[in-house]
């Protein structure tokens, strides 16, 4: 594990294989660097893969006081990182969510760095739709905090239960979800850093979603992007995905029906397929 400190806070990230390109993977909200076990695994013959932190998402650490992330001060972290892990070279960056959203900026900002993207249902501007935008609109009632504390600890305790959430308000289809083998494998690696998460830093950063909206960054990317994203998804509806299709001549869009907000899960074999093809295409 490496690591960058800076305003108090510290981003970590993990090697997981070697090779002349270089792969960065981003994840969202409330999740941590396991989820990509699986990707990880299945992309590093294309070179040198790293998993990287969002700011207060364990093994993240986030300074004492830790209340409020600016969308300058994500990006500003998160950037720093990804221009140390590239070392002068040209990256990829793939990323899931919140991920998504910032793999997005750092191809407006980083153009001499950051090579392509792969956006998995990637948030371009907040609120947040479904279970999280209701979570962000109890935030402005005093001590609403603690309703948001008990639920989601309940989910660090009981891995069957933040399954069963996933499910039902996360996805495109929660009976296909639940029979789907590759979510499962994928929240047991997660679940036990999982378990070590500081809730208060999920809140921070679910709190300040609100207010981001990437969509002038968004306008200087000239690398190419892929973009992935479910009809169905409950979280960040597929307007914000075809907004960047529609206003990006360097987006490519892939729809995927009656998935909801983790695509790369819920129809995983077709959405390894678009990547692989898309990756492989000249001059991508």
């Amino acid at each position: 594990m490496q690591s960058i400190t800076h305003r108090g806070h510290t981003l970590t990230w993990d090697e997981h294989s070697q090779g002349e390109h270089t792969l960065i993977f981003i994840n969202g909200y409330s999740a941590n660097r396991t989820i990509w076990a699986r990707e990880v695994a299945r992309m590093a013959h294309l070179g040198r893969c790293v998993s990287l932190d969002l700011p207060g998402h364990y093994p993240a650490v986030a300074p004492p006081g830790y209340r409020s992330l600016s969308q300058d001060e994500l990006l500003d972290l998160e950037l720093r990182a990804i221009t140390e892990i590239a070392d002068g070279g040209r990256v990829t960056i793939v990323g899931h969510s919140t991920g998504g959203m910032v793999a997005l900026a750092a191809a407006a900002l980083l153009p001499a760095t950051v090579a392509r993207v792969v956006a998995l249902a990637p948030v371009v501007w907040g609120p947040l739709s479904g279970i999280l935008g209701q979570y962000q609109r109890l935030f402005v009632i005093p001590g609403s905090y603690g309703f948001y504390w008990l639920n989601y600890r309940i989910t660090q305790l009981l891995p069957g239960y933040m399954q069963w959430g996933i499910g039902q308000f996360y996805s495109g289809d929660a009976a296909a979800y639940r029979r789907n083998p590759v979510a499962a494998d994928i929240v047991a690696v997660w679940c036990p850093t999982y378990r070590r998460s500081r809730l208060r830093s999920f809140a921070v950063l679910l709190r300040a979603l609100e207010r981001y909206d990437i969509r002038p960054l968004a306008r200087r990317i000239t690398c190419p992007a892929l973009v992935v994203a479910g009809t169905r998804d409950p979280v960040v509806p597929i307007t914000q995905a075809r907004w960047l299709a529609d206003n990006l001549p360097c987006v490519t869009l892939l729809e995927i029906p009656a998935t909801g907000h983790m695509p790369h899960w819920e129809a995983s074999a077709q959405v390894d397929r678009a990547i692989d093809g898309w990756l492989s295409l000249p001059g991508v």
